[in-house]
């Protein structure tokens, strides 16, 4: 029991260690994100495993779809929450649909 409880206090430390590191990019006042953080699992599967070409029209169809919070373009989406995930999905974002956002 004793070791669970180590156990346990050393995750959270390192867990608030590491989230501290973090830099939140992503507005908290724009509903667009929403539709961006929405889509993760489709811009990881382009940015990260690449199981597709990586392309301004295959970013947009990910947050385009039926049900979104924000009914913007998803290149303005895009533009706009460039912030909201992983280093290497931001800077993909960020290269592909600089600001000024449209």
């Amino acid at each position: 029991m004793r070791f669970g409880t180590v156990l346990s206090g050393l995750c959270f430390a390192l867990g608030g260690a590491i989230a501290e590191d973090i830099q939140d990019g992503c507005p908290k006042n724009e509903v667009a994100c929403l539709d961006i953080i929405n889509s993760s699992q489709c811009i990881e599967q382009l940015v990260i495993e690449k199981l597709s070409p990586l392309t301004k029209a295959s970013m947009i169809k990910c947050v385009e779809y039926n049900g979104t919070a924000s009914k913007l373009p998803g290149a303005t989406k895009l533009c706009r929450c460039a912030g909201c995930h992983t280093a290497p999905i931001n800077a993909a974002i960020a290269e592909m649909f600089p600001p000024p956002c449209v």
